[in-house]
């Protein structure tokens, strides 16, 4: 028997089928099945990606191992296929991500004798409820978008995707759900076993399976097998469960979909939002795209016609109250306004501290954003090469955040001051004050640098965390401040989104406002940002983005590819697509090509063209990165 192989290799001229002969000794191959076998003088992983073809004019040599069961379903291999197409990279690399390691034992599990969890609707009223209540695609070809308003505090609207999602799959298909990280995801999975579904385990079988990258070898291959093979009608992940293959896709949702994990890191650097809508259009599944703030990306899916929106009117009752209080407010309350935390703030914090839970959020992590000269204020950087410093604690020296050098001799180039004071507040640096602060009431933090803590862990006092890192306490938070709230600069496009996302993600924990739930936002922020998050609307500031993208034209009203190379790489690339309309932008590094969406999937395929034949030639490597998102 002959089967073409894709091999593990990095040269994208490698990147098409290899034939092999199966010897006798090696059995149970087919297609999807991982092999081991020889190139270029050694051995290397591949997937078997056709069987029974002809063989080319040279059999290159035998398989020598291979895989009890298939580790990808023809599906899968299509899938594959339209994801590498898009983003203009190989096969394999999609695959890699695609597929987790491969554990020999969990091949051995006896797979041909398990069956389908059934699922009783009946007995999920409160789940299927909620989803019909605000009108989440179930039925086949239904696409929506939804700004979420929260029913009670948690990190995301649990009860109402869970319901869509297996109301979807009731039919025999299987429904994917996509979370942002793995607090989320446990989020959806407690919510699952609190209505009686079970997790998958190769004892006992389940109603759902977890792809979780956070999850051991064998768990995480063993869900993937079950979700592949339809032993589940759902699946609940992170960004790999958007090209989780099924055998019959249902319905996909992509939760928090403006949330910077769901792009992946590695090539192509796929985005998980972008295929689960390729893999609706594609199947007819329902698909929902929702977050508390939206992204452009997603608003536009609307506009184009490809979604509906899911307009539903939040509920005032159930959300906290929201007060943002810029400078003005601050500077008419004298002194104890221009603190870090206002007095009018501090006040009903402490209060709800001592009766519960209440919570402090600050932007960043650490001790501080940086160091500035004691006397006249001069940003303090490394005389090395010029990076910001820092420190870690207040009697740490300080060093380069750039190249690590310990600035221990360092004098301010204005003033030639020597001390350093800390320039805005870190959430280590605030959990030191409010030790002070709040004398004999515990505080907890949670952040990066400590340690994230788990969602219901803490059930008392003050947490103070940065936004990604604020757990779920039981009942809500009875009051949150977010201090130093702010647009970043520094992410570009979107950037109101992003800190609207952040702070609503945030409010999302608290009590409602009818059990006295309520947030202060202190800092300065745009109007428009400061009126989305008192009316609670994720919608306004993604579609207000979207128009001005639009006017400059941008992404997504357009598509942008990047392109990264040497001189003569750069000009190949651009002689290829010249006649293609298109917009091009040089720099140091490279170019950007701006077109129309219809056109760019041929500008895409014609890049990959040059990719290949200057890695045939031995050429300098061109680097290729679609849907990029360049400044405006």
């Amino acid at each position: 028997m002959i089967v073409g192989v894709a091999v593990d290799s990095p040269l994208p001229h490698l990147d098409r089928p290899f034939d092999y002969e199966v010897p006798p000794s090696v059995t149970g191959v087919s297609l999807g099945t991982r092999v081991r076998v020889p190139f270029a003088g050694r051995l290397v992983s591949g997937v078997v990606t056709s069987v029974d073809g002809q063989p080319g004019a040279q059999v290159l040599k035998s398989v020598r191992s291979a895989g009890a069961i298939p580790s990808f379903s023809p599906a899968a291999l299509d899938l594959a296929r339209a994801i590498a197409q898009r983003y203009g990279g190989s096969l394999w690399d999609v695959l890699r991500l695609m597929g987790p390691p491969r554990v020999a034992a969990v091949e051995r599990y006896g797979w041909d004798g398990w069956v389908r969890a059934g699922v009783d609707l009946g007995a999920l009223g409160t789940l299927t409820a909620a989803a019909e209540r605000l009108a989440l695609p179930v039925e086949r070809r239904d696409r929506a978008v939804w700004a979420a308003t929260p029913s009670r505090p948690e990190v995301a609207p649990t009860e109402a995707m869970l319901g869509a999602a297996l109301a979807a799959a009731e039919r025999g298909g299987t429904s994917i759900i996509v979370a942002p990280d793995s607090r989320a995801v446990a989020a959806l999975l407690r919510t699952a076993e609190e209505s009686g579904l079970k997790r998958w385990t190769p004892r006992s079988g389940g109603h759902l399976a977890v792809i979780d990258s956070e999850d051991g070898a064998s768990v995480r291959y063993g869900s993937y097998i079950a979700a592949m093979r339809g032993l589940v009608p759902l699946v609940i992940g992170t960004r790999h469960a958007a090209w989780q293959p099924v055998p019959d896709l249902a319905s996909i949702t992509v939760w928090d979909e403006a949330s910077s994990t769901l792009a992946e890191p590695r090539a192509p650097y796929p985005h998980a939002r972008t295929v689960c809508a390729m893999r609706a259009q594609g199947s007819g599944a329902a698909l929902l795209v929702a977050g508390h703030a939206l992204s452009a990306e997603a608003v536009a899916l609307v506009v184009h016609g490809f979604a509906r929106r899911i307009d539903a009117r939040p509920e005032r009752s159930t959300l906290p109250t929201v007060e943002v209080i810029g400078g003005e407010r601050r500077e008419r309350e004298g002194g104890a306004g221009r603190h870090w935390m206002p007095g009018h703030v501090w006040a009903p914090l402490l209060a709800a501290a001592r009766k519960g839970v209440a919570a402090v959020v600050v932007p960043q992590g650490g001790y501080a954003a940086g160091l500035a000269c004691l006397r006249c204020g001069t940003w303090a950087e490394c005389a090395e090469c010029g990076g910001d410093l820092s420190r870690s604690t207040a009697s740490a020296v300080a060093s380069c955040n750039d190249c690590g050098t310990e600035a221990v001799a360092w004098h301010c180039p204005e003033c030639r001051e020597h001390r350093m004071r800390p320039v805005g507040l870190g959430a280590d640096r605030l959990a030191e004050q409010l030790v002070r602060m709040a004398a004999g009431i515990p505080v907890t933090q949670s952040s990066a640098t400590v340690g994230v803590v788990e969602d219901l862990a803490v059930d008392a006092g003050i947490v103070v965390a940065t936004p990604g890192a604020l757990p779920a306490v039981k009942g809500g938070y009875g009051y949150l401040a977010i201090v130093g709230a702010r647009v970043s600069v520094n992410e570009g496009l979107g950037a109101e989104a992003q800190a609207l996302r952040r702070w609503l993600n945030a409010a999302a924990l608290v009590a409602a406002r009818d059990d006295g739930g309520a947030v202060a936002v202190v800092g300065e922020l745009p109007v428009e940002v400061r009126q989305a998050l008192v009316a609670w609307d994720g919608w306004d500031v993604a579609s207000r983005d979207l128009a001005q993208r639009e006017s400059l034209g941008l992404p997504p009203h357009r598509r942008a590819l990047r392109l990264d190379g040497s001189s003569d790489a750069i000009d190949e690339a651009v002689r290829a697509i010249e006649s293609a309309e298109m917009s091009i932008s040089r720099d140091s590094q490279g170019a950007w090509i701006v077109s129309s969406r219809g056109a760019m999937q041929g500008i895409v395929s014609a890049v990959r063209a040059v990719v290949i034949a200057r890695s045939l030639r031995s050429a300098s490597p061109l680097y290729v990165k679609v849907d990029a998102t360049p400044s405006a």
